[in-house]
C-alpha cells in the first residue's frame, strides 16, 4: 500500500550519475543526459529536499543569535524576513545561472523563489514563541 502511495504522490528526479561536461564527451557535443527509470530517486528522498529545513534552521538559528545584541532590530520580525528573503533569493539565483534559463525562466523561477522565500519565513516564525 505505501509502495502505491509512494508511485502516486511523489514526483522524481533524475540521479546525474556522470557530470553533463563529461557525458558530452563521451557522446557527443550538444547530447543530453539521458533518466533511466532505474536512476530516478523520489523528491522527497532526494538529499537537496533538505534545502528547506536547513534554511529554516540558519535563519531561526541567526534570529536567536541577532536577540543577544543590544539593538531593536535583531528583535524584530524583519530580521527573519530579509534574511529568508535574501537566503531562497541567493540559492534560486545561482541555481538559475547554472541551468542558464530562457528570460521566461528567469521570470518563473525569481516568482518561485520569492514564493519559497516566503515559505521558509513563515516556517521560521512557525517555530517561534512570538506567535
Amino acid at each position: 500500500m505505501a509502495n502505491i502511495i509512494a508511485r502516486l504522490t511523489m514526483a522524481k528526479l533524475p540521479v546525474v550519475v556522470r557530470d553533463a561536461i563529461a557525458q558530452q564527451r563521451v557522446q557527443g557535443k550538444g547530447a543530453q543526459p539521458v533518466a533511466h527509470a532505474n536512476t530516478l530517486v523520489p523528491i522527497f528522498t532526494n538529499p537537496k529536499a533538505l534545502t528547506f529545513a536547513i534554511v529554516s534552521g540558519m535563519v531561526k538559528t541567526a534570529w536567536e543569535a541577532a536577540k543577544i545584541l543590544p539593538v531593536p532590530w535583531a528583535t524584530s520580525i524583519w530580521f527573519p524576513f530579509g534574511t529568508c528573503l535574501f537566503l531562497v533569493l541567493l540559492i534560486t539565483i545561482s541555481t538559475l545561472i547554472e541551468e542558464k534559463p530562457t528570460i521566461y525562466g528567469w521570470i518563473f523561477g525569481l516568482f518561485i523563489g520569492l514564493l519559497n522565500s516566503l515559505v521558509v519565513f513563515a516556517a521560521v516564525m512557525g517555530i517561534s514563541d512570538r506567535i
